[in-house]
C-alpha cells in the first residue's frame, strides 16, 4: 500500500486562400471542439501560403507519428517563419489531425522553459506550480499528452536547451519549431526547412492581396521592387499596406531607389542594403502618418520586440498617455500598416526587424520618457498580485525588459521594488529557476554593495528556491549565510527560521540526527519567542523526524502537542494535516481503531474545507485501514472517491499510487483481471512520469501474469 503522506471561440471564420489549383488552405480563426486548448496567434492580415507550407502539410496530414523529431523552419529574421507557423495551426486539415488542440510557446532571448511549461499546464487545465523542477513539470506534460494529437509550436527558438525541457508530447504529438539560428535547426538533427525568400511569384500574390489589384502595365516595377526587398515577407507586407492606401508602385519604388544607386550594383543578398531598404520603407510609412501618430508610432520602440513578447493595448495606453480604446484603436491601424502584428485580440507584437528603425524616428528624450511609463505600468501591474497573473503571465518578456531598464538606471529604489515583486511572482508561480536566477543578481548586489539587511531578506528565498530544484548544498550554503547575519544582528526569528530550513535540508538528505538537531535548536527559539504558529510549525518537524526514525510512541505524543497547537489557533488546515499524521502514526503502532478514527477527523475537517487534495489523502488512507483489516468493499468504496479526486484535481502520482492499492485489493480478492487493468493504468502513469516505482508495479504485473497463466493452466 502507498500515499501515506483551453480556450474555446465562436463559430470558425472561414478564408479560402489559394495559388493555383495545388496550393489551397481553408484556414479558420478557432477550432470548433469545445473545451480544447488553443493557443496560436492570429495569423497577419492577407496572409498568403507558400511552397513550403504545402510540403509540411503534407507530411503531417500523411503519418505525424512518423517524425519524433520536430520539424524546423528555419532562415534570417523576417522571412515569415513565425506565419507559415500560425497558417499550420490555423489549417482546418490539420485541426482535424489535432482534434486535441494547439499549445504555442513564443520564446526568445531570455525566456525560461518553466514559464512556457506553466503556460501549457494551465492550458491543459494543470496547475504545474506546486511542481519544483523542469523534470517533474515536463514529467507531467508529457503523462497529460500522452494519448493526445496535438501541435506543439515552439516559436523563436533561440537556446537548443529550450527544446529539450519542451520535449513533451506524446507519440501522437507534433513538435513545429522555428529558429533564426542555423546551428539549433542542425543540433536537432530534425527535419528542417529553409524559410528565406519567397518565389517571385509568392510575393506578386502577396503584393495583390495587400493592394487588392495587379494590372500587367505595373508588373515590370513591382517585379523590380520585390527584386531591391529581396522577396522577404516582412518588407513586401509593409510595400503592400502602402499600396492598399494609395502610394503608386512607381512611387514605392523611387523611395528604394533613393541611395542605393543604380541597379546595377544592387545586391539583394547584402544584409546591410536589405537593412537599408526596409529602413526606407519604414521611413515612407512613418511619413505618411504626420504628427501625433508619428510619434506614436515610434515611440513603440519603448516596446521589446519579438513574438514572444507580445504587448497589451493596456500596455500601449501607459506608453502613449491616453485611453485604452484609443491606443486599440491606433495599434489596429498599425497592424493594417503591417508595423505591428496583432497575437490575440487585444496583445500585439513588434518583429524585431523594425523595433531598432521606429526607435530612431523618435528624439531620445520623448523614447526615454515613454520607456519610463512602459515601466511604471508594468511594475503596477505585477504589484497587484495574483489578480493579475494572467495579465502578468501573457507579458512577462516586456516585464523582464522594464525591469532590466530600471536596473540599468539609478534609480536604485525603483529597481530594488521591481525586483521584490518579481520575486514573489516567481515564488507564486513556481519558476524556480527564474527565481533563483534574479535573487542570486539581488544578494550579489546587496552583499558587494554593503546592504547587509537587503541581502538577508533574501538568502532564505534563494536557499529554498535551490531546495525545490534539489540544489541541496546550494541550499544549505545560502541558509547557513542566513544563520550567520541573523545571529550578528540579533535577530531570533530569522534565526529560528534559518535553523528550521537547514533542518529540511538535512532531512530531504536522509541525515535525520542533524536534522533533529536542528529543528529542535529552531523549536527552543520559537518557544522563547511565544509565537504559538511558528512553534507548532517546529514542533511539528521534530515529530516528522521521529516518525520517520521509527521512534512512534514519541512521534505521536508530539503530534498530539502539535494539534493542541492548531486548536488553539482554530488553524483548521494545521488540524486537518496533524490527524492525518497521528493516524499514520496509530497505523504504525498497529493500533487501526485508532488509526480510524485519526483519519476520519482529518476527511471530516478537510471536507467542510473544500479541500480535494486533502480529502483524497484521507479517503486512499482510510482504503488502507479497511484493506488491512479484511474489509473488502469498503476499502474499494474509499479509494475509487479517492481516485475521482485525484483525476479532478490532476495529482496523477497519487492516481498512480490509489490505482496500484485497487489493483492490490483485487488481486486478494481474486478478480485477476481486474487487478491486472488498475496494475498496468498504474504502471503507465509511473513511467510517464520517471518514477522509480514503476519497476515495483511492472514485477507486480508479471507476477499477476504468471499466475493467470498457471490458472488457465489448471
Amino acid at each position: 500500500m502507498t500515499d501515506k503522506g483551453g480556450i474555446t471561440g465562436p463559430a470558425p471564420e472561414k478564408t479560402q486562400i489559394g495559388h493555383g489549383e495545388e496550393l489551397s488552405f481553408v484556414f479558420v480563426s478557432t477550432p470548433s471542439g469545445e473545451g480544447v486548448p488553443y493557443q496560436a496567434p492570429d495569423l497577419p492580415p492577407h496572409f498568403v501560403p507558400r511552397a513550403e507550407l504545402l510540403a509540411i502539410k503534407r507530411i503531417l496530414l500523411g503519418r505525424p507519428s512518423a517524425f519524433p523529431t520536430p520539424l524546423v523552419l528555419h532562415g534570417p529574421p523576417g522571412s515569415g517563419k513565425t506565419a507559415l507557423a500560425a497558417a499550420l495551426a490555423h489549417d482546418s486539415d490539420l485541426l482535424g489531425t489535432f482534434p486535441d488542440g494547439v499549445l504555442w510557446v513564443s520564446l526568445g532571448e531570455d525566456a525560461d522553459p518553466q514559464h512556457a511549461q506553466a503556460i501549457w499546464g494551465a492550458a491543459l487545465g494543470n496547475d504545474l506550480s506546486h511542481l519544483p523542477d523542469p523534470a517533474s513539470r515536463s514529467a507531467t506534460l508529457r503523462a497529460l499528452l500522452r494519448d493526445s494529437h496535438c501541435l506543439l509550436v515552439l516559436d523563436d527558438v533561440t537556446d537548443i536547451e529550450q527544446v529539450r525541457t519542451l520535449n513533451v508530447g506524446g507519440p501522437n504529438c507534433v513538435r513545429l519549431i522555428t529558429t533564426n539560428r542555423e546551428e539549433i535547426a542542425y543540433a536537432l538533427k530534425a527535419r528542417r526547412y529553409l524559410i528565406d525568400k519567397m518565389s517571385e511569384g509568392e510575393a506578386l500574390h502577396l503584393l495583390t492581396e495587400w493592394a487588392g489589384m495587379m494590372p500587367d502595365i505595373y508588373l515590370p516595377t513591382v517585379k523590380e521592387i520585390i527584386k531591391r526587398l529581396s522577396n522577404s515577407a516582412l518588407p513586401l507586407a509593409l510595400v503592400g499596406a502602402q499600396a492598399r492606401q494609395g502610394i503608386t508602385w512607381l512611387r514605392l519604388l523611387e523611395v528604394l531607389r533613393d541611395d542605393q544607386g543604380p541597379i546595377s550594383i544592387f545586391d539583394p543578398d547584402d544584409p546591410l542594403t536589405r537593412d537599408n531598404a526596409l529602413g526606407l520603407i519604414v521611413n515612407l510609412v512613418l511619413s505618411r502618418f504626420g504628427g501625433a501618430q508619428l510619434q506614436r508610432s515610434a515611440l513603440l520602440g519603448a516596446f521589446a520586440a519579438g513574438s514572444g513578447r507580445p504587448f497589451s493595448a493596456e500596455a500601449a495606453a501607459a506608453c502613449w498617455e491616453m485611453p485604452v480604446e484609443e491606443a486599440r484603436s491606433t495599434l489596429e491601424l498599425l497592424v493594417e500598416a503591417a508595423l505591428v502584428h496583432r497575437t490575440a485580440p487585444g496583445m500585439y507584437a513588434l518583429h524585431e526587424a523594425l523595433r531598432d528603425h521606429l526607435r530612431r524616428s523618435s528624439t531620445s528624450n520623448a523614447l526615454t520618457e515613454a520607456e519610463h511609463r512602459v515601466c511604471d505600468y508594468y511594475l503596477g501591474l505585477i504589484e497587484q498580485g495574483e489578480s493579475a497573473t494572467p495579465k502578468v503571465d501573457a507579458q512577462l518578456g516586456q516585464i523582464m525588459q522594464a525591469f532590466r531598464r530600471i536596473s540599468a538606471g539609478r534609480d536604485e529604489a525603483l529597481a530594488n521594488v521591481f525586483a521584490d515583486a518579481l520575486i514573489a511572482y516567481f515564488e507564486r508561480r513556481g519558476l524556480w529557476a527564474n527565481l533563483i536566477t534574479l535573487t542570486t543578481t539581488v544578494v550579489k548586489d546587496a552583499h558587494d554593495g554593503g546592504d547587509v539587511m537587503r541581502e538577508y531578506g533574501y538568502l532564505n528565498d534563494l536557499g529554498y528556491a535551490h531546495t525545490m530544484l534539489g540544489n541541496l548544498d546550494e541550499a544549505r550554503r545560502y541558509f547557513k549565510r542566513s544563520l550567520e547575519i541573523s545571529q550578528e544582528l540579533g535577530d531570533p526569528a530569522g534565526e529560528a527560521a534559518a535553523l528550521n530550513n537547514i533542518g529540511a535540508v538535512y532531512e530531504r538528505e536522509g541525515k535525520l540526527a542533524d536534522a533533529q538537531s536542528y529543528y529542535e535548536r529552531s523549536l527552543a527559539i520559537r518557544e522563547k519567542l511565544g509565537v504559538l504558529e511558528d512553534t507548532a510549525e517546529a514542533l511539528n518537524n521534530v515529530a516528522g523526524v521521529l516518525y520517520v526514525q521509527g521512534r512512534l510512541d514519541d512521534a505521536l505524543s508530539t503530534f498530539r502537542r502539535v494539534l493542541d497547537m492548531y486548536t488553539v489557533l482554530n488553524d483548521r488546515h494545521g488540524q486537518a494535516r496533524t490527524w492525518l499524521n497521528i493516524g499514520a502514526a496509530y497505523e504504525g503502532l498497529g493500533n487501526d481503531d485508532e488509526a480510524r478514527r485519526a483519519y476520519q477527523n482529518s476527511l471530516a475537517i478537510y471536507a467542510n474545507l473544500g479541500d480535494e487534495a486533502g480529502q483524497a489523502q484521507a479517503l486512499n488512507n482510510l482504503g488502507i485501514i479497511c484493506f488491512n483489516r479484511g474489509e473488502i468493499d469498503r476499502a474499494l468504496a474509499h479509494f475509487k472517491r479517492s481516485l475521482t479526486l485525484k483525476e479532478r484535481i490532476g495529482d496523477r502520482q497519487g492516481q498512480a499510487s490509489t490505482l496500484n492499492n485497487i489493483a492490490l485489493l483485487y488481486e486478494k480478492s481474486g478478480a485477476l483481471s481486474l487487478a491486472l487493468e488498475n496494475y498496468e493504468r498504474s504502471y503507465g502513469i509511473l513511467k510517464e512520469l520517471d518514477d522509480p516505482r514503476a519497476t515495483v508495479v511492472q514485477e507486480n504485473i508479471r507476477t499477476l501474469r504468471g499466475q493467470m497463466e498457471q490458472k488457465k493452466a489448471e
